[in-house]
C-alpha cells in the first residue's frame, strides 16, 4: 500500500491537484482513498460531483460510538475513489488539528485503509504542528509531495513544511518532490527552480495555469473525468505512473529564513539558473539516511467494546478520563506514574488519589503525621508546549525518571497533550529491557469520563504489561477490579484472603490495587480469577480478560451477606477440590447467623422498608429483610454512572422502579409510610421516618453484612428517636437551627 501526503500553502491548489491525482491513479488500476484533512471539507467534491459527505467529526459528535458505520462517512467517487472528509470546528473555535487525530482513530477502528492500495491525504495549508502533522508521521505517509507556486509566501510555506518533516524524520527519505502549480507571475519559474535545487528536491510535475480546471470545476468534475485538456490529463497520468512504479525519495533539507530569501530572490548569484529557462520535470541526488526505529503497535481490537456509560449514552461527564487513568495506574506501586499534563491537572489528581488516606487519618484524630504521597510525576505542560509541542519536555522527564531506576514508567496523557497531538507512544522507545515505559492515551475529557479513563488504563496496562507465556502456578487466584476509592477495600480483601487461606489458596495479582509491575506481568499464571464487583465495569473486565487472555473467572463477585458468602465459598472450593473445608467454614457461621435473626424478629417483623439508592445489587439487604420479617414496600434505583441494570437472584415480587426520579421521594414517603428508609446519603426527607440509614456504595463482604445493618435498625427503633425525643427536636429547631 502507498500512502501519500500532499502539503502546501493554503489556496495553492492542493485539493484540485489531489483530486486529479486520485482520479489518474484510479484510471491506472489503483484502489484509491482520498482523505480531506481541511476543516473546509471540500477536498473530494470534484470526485463526488459536488456531493458532500458527512464529515467524520460531525458524525462522531452526534452518533453513539456503538452505532458507528463506516458507510455513513465514506462516499464512492469517480472511478471508485473512496472519499472521506475529516471536517472541523467553526473558524476560531477549538483545535481543528485534534480533529485529524480523531478522524484517523475512527478510520483505524474500521480498518478502512485495508480496502485500498493507495491513500492520499489532502492536508490543510502549511500547518505542520500537532494534529495537522499526523499525516506526515511515519505510520501514515510513505510519500510526501509539496505543492507550491513561484510566489514567495508559497515557497516560504513549502520550506516550513520541510522543517516539519525533518523534525519527524531527521534524515529519513520520504519526500518525493515538488508539484509546481503555476500562477504565471513574473520570474516564477526561476524562483521555483532555485528553491528546488537549494533544498535538493526534484520538480515532479509542472501544472500550467489553464481554464480547463475552471471548466471542470463548474461541472463538479476533475479534468481527468471531463477530458477537456489532453495535455493536463497526460501530466497527471505520468505522475500516477511514477508513483505506481516507485518514486525516488529524498530527505527534507529546509533552508534558513535568511537563505530562503537569498535563494528565491536570486541575490547570491550562485544558483546556476538562467533567467527565462523553462522548468522541466527534474531529479535530485540522493543522500544517506539513518534508520529510525518503528514504534510497536498496540492492537486495540474492537475498541468500541470497552466504553463507559458516559461515552455510550452521551451522558454528562462524570469526572475526567485522565483522572480515572491516573487514579488506577498509581496502584502499580513500584512504577512511577508520569502525567503528561499541566501541573493543575496533576494537582487535582493528587488530591483525588490521596483523599482516602487523608480521610482515614482525620477520622483517627491524626493530622498527617506521615506524608501521603502517591508515586506521581508531571511534565507540567505550559503555554510553550501547547504552541510548539510537548514531546521534548516529555522525553527529558522520562530520562530524568529513568535515572532513579524505578521498576517501570507509566505515561498518561491529558487534554492538552491530546489537543496538540503529542504522540506519547514515542517515549516507549526510551525503554530499557529492565525498565519498561508504558503509555496510556487518556487525553482527559476528550476520551470520556472518569470511568472511561479507568477502562482505558485497565486495558492499556494489560496489553502492554501482561505476558501470555508464563507457566500456571497451582492453587493461585487473581483478584480483579477492587474499588480504588473505597476506604474499606483492604478490609474486604483481608476477609476474602482469610477465606482463601483457609482453602489453601494464594493471591497472585490484585488487578489493579496495591500491586507490583511483576505481579501484573505474571497475571496469566493464576488458575482462577475472582471479580471483586460484578457491576458494569467488572463485567467488561471479565469479558476483556476472557477474550484476550483466555482467563477463567468464577462467575460471582465478592460475596455480601450470608447466602452469597455460602454460595461463593462452595463454588471457589469446588473449583480447587476443597469442598470439605468450605463446608466447615459455613457451619462455623450458620448457627451464629440464625441466632442473630431470631433475636431481631420481635423488633423488626412487620416493619415497612423503603430503599432509594444508586446500588444495583441489594440481595444482601433484601434477604436479611425477608429473614427478619420486614416488608419491602418500594425500591427506587437511581441512575449511576458506574453501573447499569438492577440485578437480583431473589424470586420475589419486588417493587422496583429503575431510573427513579428523586423528585418523587416525598410523595412516595407519604404514600408508603415506611418505618425504615435506606439511602446512600443522609437526606432531609428522612425527618418523618422512624429509622433512616445509609447504604454503603460498596458494602462489607462476608456472612454478616445484612444482619449488622438490621441490628442497627433494631437499636434505633428501640430508642424511638422520633417519639420521646420529638419534642426536644422541635425546641432545638425553634431556638438554635
Amino acid at each position: 500500500m502507498i500512502e501519500i501526503a500532499i502539503y502546501g500553502k493554503g489556496g495553492i491548489g492542493k485539493s484540485t491537484l489531489s483530486a486529479n491525482l486520485s482520479a489518474a491513479l484510479a484510471l491506472a488500476g489503483r484502489r484509491v482513498l482520498q482523505i480531506g484533512c481541511d476543516p473546509k471539507h471540500d477536498s473530494t467534491r470534484l470526485l463526488t460531483h459536488g456531493q458532500k459527505p458527512t464529515t467524520a467529526l460531525d458524525y462522531m459528535r452526534v452518533t453513539n460510538p456503538l452505532d458507528y458505520k463506516i458507510e455513513d462517512i465514506l462516499l464512492q467517487g469517480f472511478c471508485g475513489v473512496g472519499c472521506v472528509e475529516a471536517g472541523g470546528p467553526e473558524p476560531g473555535v477549538g483545535c481543528a488539528g485534534r480533529g485529524i487525530i480523531s478522524t484517523f482513530d475512527l478510520l483505524n477502528q474500521f480498518q478502512l485503509k485495508e480496502r485500498y492500495d493507495t491513500i492520499i491525504y489532502d492536508v490543510l495549508g502549511d500547518v505542520v504542528c500537532g494534529g495537522f502533522a499526523v499525516p506526515i508521521r511515519q505510520e501514515y505517509a510513505d510519500i510526501i509531495f509539496i505543492v507550491t507556486s513561484g510566489e514567495f509566501m508559497a515557497l516560504y510555506a513549502a520550506n516550513n513544511i520541510l522543517r516539519g518533516i525533518r523534525n519527524y524524520d531527521n534524515e529519513k527519505k520520504r519526500v518525493a518532490g515538488i508539484l509546481y502549480n503555476r500562477r504565471d507571475i513574473e520570474g516564477e519559474d526561476e524562483h521555483v527552480l532555485r528553491f528546488a535545487q537549494a533544498v535538493g528536491l526534484p520538480i515532479c510535475a509542472v501544472i500550467p495555469r489553464s481554464d480547463a480546471f475552471i471548466q471542470a470545476e463548474r461541472t463538479n468534475m476533475t479534468v481527468i473525468e471531463q477530458g477537456s485538456d489532453r495535455d493536463i490529463i497526460d501530466i497527471f497520468l505520468t505522475l500516477a505512473r511514477k508513483i505506481a512504479n516507485g518514486c525516488t525519495l529524498y530527505a527534507a533539507k529546509p533552508l534558513t529564513d535568511e537563505l530562503l530569501e537569498v535563494v528565491v530572490q536570486g541575490r547570491s548569484g550562485k544558483s546556476g539558473v538562467q533567467p527565462g529557462v523553462e522548468p522541466q520535470v527534474t531529479s535530485a541526488p540522493e543522500a544517506g539516511a539513518a534508520p529510525v526505529p518503528v514504534l510497536p503497535e498496540i492492537n486495540l481490537a474492537d475498541p468500541n467494546r470497552y466504553l463507559s456509560k458516559n461515552v455510550i449514552r452521551s451522558e454528562p461527564l462524570h469526572g475526567c478520563a485522565f483522572n480515572g487513568a491516573m487514579s488506577v495506574s498509581v496502584h502499580i506501586q513500584d512504577a512511577v506514574i508520569l502525567a503528561h499534563a499541566p501541573k493543575s491537572c496533576a494537582y487535582i489528581t493528587f488530591q483525588t488519589i490521596s483523599s482516602s488516606g487523608r480521610r482515614s487519618l482525620f477520622e483517627r484524630g491524626a493530622l498527617l503525621p506521615v506524608s501521603i504521597t502517591p508515586n506521581l510525576e508531571c511534565t507540567e505542560i505550559g503555554e510553550a508546549e501547547v504552541i510548539f509541542g510537548g514531546m521534548e519536555k516529555l522525553e527529558k522527564k522520562v530520562r530524568e525518571i529513568k535515572a532513579a531506576k524505578p521498576r517501570a514508567i507509566v505515561v498518561v496523557s491529558s487534554c492538552p497533550a491530546g489537543i496538540i497531538g503529542d504522540d506519547i507512544d514515542k517515549v516507549r522507545l526510551l525503554a530499557d529491557p529492565e525498565l519498561p515505559v508504558v503509555t496510556i492515551k487518556a487525553d482527559g475529557n476528550m476520551a470520556g469520563d472518569y470511568l472511561q479513563g479507568m477502562l482505558m488504563c485497565y486495558t492499556s496496562l494489560a496489553r502492554q504489561i501482561i505476558r501470555k507465556d508464563v507457566p500456571v502456578v497451582p492453587d493461585t487466584v487473581n483478584i480483579v477490579f477492587e474499588k480504588i476509592v473505597v476506604k474499606h477495600t483492604n478490609d474486604n480483601f483481608q476477609v476474602i484472603n482469610g477465606f482463601l487461606s483457609r482453602l489453601g489458596l494464594k493471591v497472585n495479582c490484585r488487578f489493579l490495587y496495591e500491586t507490583t509491575y511483576d505481579s501484573v506481568e505474571n497475571f496469566c499464571s493464576a488458575q482462577l480469577n475472582l471479580l471483586a464487583y460484578k457491576d458494569y465495569t467488572g463485567k467488561l473486565l471479565r469479558d476483556f480478560f476472557t477474550r484476550e487472555y483466555g482467563s477463567v473467572f468464577y462467575d460471582a463477585a465478592f460475596p455480601v451477606g450470608f447466602a452469597e458468602t455460602e454460595e461463593w465459598l462452595r463454588g471457589v472450593a469446588a473449583f480447587f477440590g476443597r469442598t470439605e473445608t468450605a463446608e466447615a467454614i459455613i457451619s462455623e457461621h450458620k448457627e451464629s447467623y440464625q441466632r442473630e435473626v431470631k433475636a431481631l424478629k420481635p423488633v423488626l417483623s412487620g416493619k415497612r422498608l423503603m430503599i432509594i439508592t444508586y446500588n444495583h445489587e441489594l440481595d444482601w439487604i433484601l434477604e436479611t429483610a425477608v429473614d427478619v420479617g420486614i416488608e419491602v414496600v418500594k425500591i427506587g434505583i437511581l441512575n449511576f454512572s458506574q453501573d447499569e441494570g438492577f440485578r437480583t437472584r431473589l424470586n420475589l415480587p419486588l417493587p422496583v422502579e429503575e431510573n427513579y426520579d428523586r423528585d418523587n421521594r416525598e410523595s412516595d414517603l407519604e404514600r408508603y409510610k415506611p418505618d425504615i428508609l435506606l439511602t446512600n446519603y443522609a437526606s432531609s426527607i428522612a425527618d418523618e421516618v422512624f429509622v433512616a440509614d445509609t447504604i454503603p456504595m460498596c458494602p462489607d463482604v462476608g456472612f454478616y453484612t445484612g444482619i449488622n445493618m438490621a441490628k442497627r435498625w433494631a437499636r434505633l427503633l428501640r430508642l424511638n428517636l422520633k417519639g420521646e425525643w420529638r419534642q426536644d427536636e422541635k425546641l432545638f429547631k425553634q431556638y438554635y437551627a
